[in-house]
């Protein structure tokens, strides 16, 4: 990088440990387990039930693994009065705690791990030399000689940690915290050692590397913290099987909007101490809480993509002389291409190269991050633990629900290094362009949202393919105005979701009552979606009409279709009724007609499909296996209603929603909602996710 360059990730400043006490109460737990049941590690105890438990953080680069350990017994000292409060209010582990705010610490870092001899190829040897290394180094004292360490220690733990106690002048009854970092580096140390060997000749170091680890867990007031990125990383695969070891993994949350405010506030520049962060980036007019949600829709709160994003925002502002103005100027800077490559380039690993399988997973976890659905990882291998490793291998961050459940979080600066690849298919990309304008919190609060993003992605995927299908050929069928715009349309790019225009806005009392948008909304909306090609879903589920909004344009002239979607039905017991479809329709197509469609009436038209996984009886009575088209100047007798000029109103009957949807997707998602309106979203297995991406693919 030129340092003329607008955008250089020089580091700048010096950033503080914020936003850890979920991670630093987890760990805390961990631990105390280890304490209280090391006799039954011993094998002391008969108890069968214990296993060792090592809290472990493997994760993408820049999540702050390294820097959480190193403050870990800092955050503890600051946090005993407040979060861990309720760890030590039983009077046990209050002892415990007390004592671990005392502990000595030792850092080890495994990417100095060497053979100190041609002929000693003992990884439980190298291990023991960077541990002694590593205190004397930390107590002053002069790098020790191999030959010697090989002759005092014998491999023995008890006179290693004896040894290091008496090097790091500990008390006999003091903690001594252990911290590996990079276990990653076992990854290229293959050649290095003689490891164990599984009879077909493969080899797995980490086993090999938690059997040492096990061995100094059975020494006295000693504790153990592994940390680091591997590639592969199989370790919860093939590590957590063994006798009496258990692994439990650091589950480093992003840091949320609050969080990064206190960041910014509480960081430095390197060289001068008295100017905070957030005094040279934001101006009077530019808070620093309109910057902590700039950087937070960013970045996604991860920690290395933070520091990052921040160092190259100071660099820019430093070389021009001035602080941002506004929170647009700033978002603007973030949304260039250069910034968001530059940025994210140590993060990603580049998957242009991987296999179907890889390929496959990674559509996958783009359908789970945008659709907010988790998954765990458990200590037995399934059939979801492998996306554990699948989002690592990708560099891809996890976000904890708790700690064997997570949700895939891909930030925006990641987006872009995704988009230009040529590998992926158009699923793929309508998702990554979904995840580049989507704020986190917006999409998909119940399942009635996973629905509606379901039903559009498959529905501009069906009419926009070349291969020929069903449900295209049904709505020529049914609408005229349908089969003048002489589908496939072209290439729907670019195609995203994004909130609606004009959602934030207030409303009368009287637009909530009737649970539509106002004419001035309307317009914005709709003038909008004329302009761009994208898809539009209202933020707030089951407030507006209608649920899904996008726009079709012929390949051969200049006609243009507003299509709008209601998803009906639904899985609410209370099945529909012809009032319910009808008032769905008036309040959608009547405002259409009169502020958009009536000023340019041979090239705009406008169109509502509904979609309604269970009608009610009299609905499904009247449309039989027969969808039903109610075209401009049509009545509806029943309802008093007639079809706006330009407009036309498509009701699916069963069959053909089955036919649209997938009737297998369908049937998988019933049983996964079939509880609550707003679930967890636990139910929507891997298999069913699967199945949803084959239904999407096949119609490309």
């Amino acid at each position: 990088m030129i340092f003329g360059d607008k955008w250089v990730p020089r580091d700048t400043f010096e950033p503080v440990v914020v936003g850890r006490e979920e991670d630093a109460y987890l760990v805390t737990e961990e631990l105390y387990e280890l304490h209280n049941n090391r006799k039954q590690l011993k094998g002391q105890l008969s108890s069968t039930y214990y296993r060792l438990t090592i809290p472990f953080a493997p994760h993408m680069f820049g999540s702050g693994k390294t820097t959480f350990c190193i403050n870990y017994l800092e955050l503890i000292r600051r946090l005993s009065e407040t979060s861990l409060s309720s760890f030590a209010s039983d009077s046990s582990k209050k002892e415990f705690l007390d004592r671990l705010k005392d502990s000595a610490f030792l850092y080890v870092d495994l990417r100095e791990l060497e053979r100190t001899d041609p002929e000693e190829r003992s990884l439980k040897w190298a291990i023991f030399y960077l541990l002694y290394q590593s205190a004397c180094l930390r107590s002053g004292f002069e790098e020790p000689d191999p030959d010697e360490c090989f002759e005092i220690f014998k491999l023995r733990t008890d006179m290693l940690i004896e040894k290091i106690r008496e090097v790091l002048n500990m008390r006999t009854d003091q903690f001594l915290l252990v911290v590996f970092d990079e276990v990653g580096a076992l990854d290229e140390s293959y050649d290095e050692f003689d490891f164990e060997r599984t009879q077909d000749g493969e080899v797995f170091p980490y086993n090999d590397f938690f059997e040492i680890v096990r061995e100094l867990c059975n020494e006295n007031n000693l504790f153990v913290i592994v940390v680091g990125k591997s590639e592969g990383l199989r370790i919860k695969n093939s590590v957590a099987f063994g006798p009496r070891v258990l692994l439990h993994f650091i589950s480093l949350s992003p840091l949320n909007s609050s969080s990064i405010v206190e960041f910014l506030e509480k960081s430095h520049l390197e060289e001068q101490v008295q100017y905070r962060v957030c005094d040279i980036l934001c101006s009077p007019s530019f808070s620093v809480n309109e910057l902590a949600e700039a950087l937070l829709d960013s970045t996604g709160g991860v920690p290395g993509l933070l520091t990052r994003s921040v160092n190259m925002l100071l660099n820019y502002v430093q070389t021009r002389g001035q602080p941002f103005m506004l929170k647009e100027e700033c978002l603007s800077c973030m949304n260039e291409d250069s910034f968001q490559r530059i940025c994210a380039e140590p993060f990603i690993q580049h998957i242009s190269t991987s296999d179907e399988d890889k390929k496959s997973e990674f559509g996958i976890l783009l359908m789970m991050a945008l659709f907010h659905i988790p998954f765990k990882v458990y200590d037995e291998l399934n059939s979801e633990s492998y996306l554990f490793d699948a989002s690592n291998e990708m560099g891809l961050y996890r976000y904890p629900i708790d700690q064997d459940t997570f949700q895939v979080l891909i930030p925006k600066v990641f987006v872009g290094n995704f988009e230009h690849l040529s590998s992926l298919s158009l699923l793929e990309k309508i998702l990554l362009g979904s995840l580049k304008l989507e704020p986190v919190d917006c999409f998909f609060s119940s399942k009635c949202r996973v629905f509606e993003g379901i039903v559009a992605i498959r529905l501009i995927l069906m009419l926009s393919s070349k291969v020929r299908n069903e449900f295209r050929e049904l709505l020529c069928q049914l609408s005229a105005i349908f089969k003048e715009m002489k589908l496939p349309i072209r290439e729907p790019l670019p195609l995203d979701y994004m909130r609606s225009v004009g959602v934030s806005e207030s409303r009368s009392e009287s637009n909530k009552k009737r649970k539509t948008y106002g004419s001035n909304e309307w317009n914005k909306i709709i003038q909008e979606a004329l302009y761009f090609d994208r898809v539009y879903i209202p933020v707030d589920t089951n407030s507006h009409s209608p649920d899904i909004i996008l726009k079709l344009q012929s390949p051969v002239d200049s006609k243009v279709l507003i299509v709008g979607v209601a998803c009906k039905g639904r899985w609410n017991s209370e099945r529909i009724g012809w009032s319910d479809i009808i008032e769905e329709a008036e309040k959608f197509l009547v405002p259409i007609s009169n502020q958009v469609l009536s000023n340019a009436p041979d090239r705009n038209h406008c169109m509502l499909i509904v979609v309604g996984t269970k009608l009610s009886f009299n609905v499904a009575n009247e449309l039989g296996d027969q969808s039903r088209c109610f075209s401009s100047g049509m009545s509806i007798e029943s309802e008093s209603f007639t079809i706006p000029s330009n407009c036309e109103l498509v009701i699916l009957c069963e069959r053909d929603v089955e036919m649209l949807i997938d009737k297998e997707v369908l049937n998988g998602l019933e049983k996964a909602f079939s509880s609550t309106d707003r679930p967890f979203l636990k139910n929507f297995g891997i298999d069913l996710l699967k199945r949803v991406r084959h239904s999407f693919l096949s119609w490309q």
